[in-house]
């Protein structure tokens, strides 16, 4: 059993056997550590945590009035192993310095399938006036048949949209040629040509940082942002600090406005 939400992502996708993945209660949240302070850095779309209204930024405190740990709070302690636990759990959180508190539930799962259904929850279309600018989080993605599958059933109903955002923000898992090859001109030209802003930060590393260095490379991809975690700057910077009070996201906001401007 593993002590940190990281750990349980991490070995999710290190392992190819389904049945070898730990799971755990959680409820779909990724944690920041900041001077001490447990806070959450991103919220998946269709989770407990986004149900039960809680959002980037907030300061989780206690779980049934016993001090938050990100594992340890909603499964028990080692050796013991984690099993379906269908209670509603009272975390009390800060917000803007005001404490307050909410009813949440769990999931019991690979961590690493909350962030695989996380991205079609993701998906919107957007109007502006007589245009549509589509959405979709890449949060997790694999060489798996059937997440193809997914992204390939996602990007062709984008085929209606003017422009469209694609947010590689904490995205975990595999993105590789496959997937690239949606939104690159390729040998039968079934792909995204419309222009496209690309969101990342500091949590887009790894696979899905390679991912936005090829789609850079295209003129009509500009990036949003704040640089990656290897350093690659956006076109547009848009910072969102993490103890940002405000409900908004400026990083999604500056996107749309971008693309709302181009087309």
């Amino acid at each position: 059993m593993y002590d940190s939400l990281d750990a349980y992502l991490g070995a999710a996708l290190s392992s190819r056997r389904s049945d070898r993945q730990q799971r755990l209660n959680h409820i779909g949240i990724a944690i920041a550590t900041v001077e001490g302070r447990r806070m959450i850095s991103a919220v998946l779309d269709n989770s407990p945590a986004s149900a039960a209204g809680l959002r980037r930024g907030d300061q989780i405190l206690t779980v049934n009035s016993e001090p938050y740990h990100p594992v340890y709070s909603f499964n028990p302690q080692p050796p013991a192993t984690p099993e379906p636990d269908h209670r509603i759990f009272r975390l009390g959180y800060s917000r803007g310095g005001a404490q307050q508190e909410a009813a949440v539930s769990t999931v019991f799962n690979n961590l690493f399938d909350s962030y695989r259904s996380a991205v079609e929850a993701s998906v919107q279309q957007f109007n502006m006036g007589n245009k549509v600018i589509g959405y979709v989080r890449l949060w997790g993605i694999s060489g798996n048949a059937n997440d193809l599958v997914v992204l390939q059933r996602i990007m062709a109903d984008f085929t209606s949209t003017n422009s469209l955002i694609v947010d590689l923000r904490n995205a975990a898992g595999y993105l590789g040629p496959e997937h690239l090859a949606l939104f690159l001109p390729g040998d039968f030209g079934n792909y995204y040509s419309n222009p496209i802003t690309m969101i990342v930060d500091q949590t887009t590393a790894g696979a899905a940082e390679e991912f936005g260095r090829e789609l850079s490379r295209l003129e009509r991809v500009t990036s949003v942002g704040s640089p990656t975690a290897g350093g690659l700057p956006p076109e547009l910077p848009a910072d969102w600090p993490l103890d940002s009070a405000s409900p908004n996201d400026p990083q999604f906001e500056a996107a749309l406005s971008l693309l709302a401007g181009l087309i």
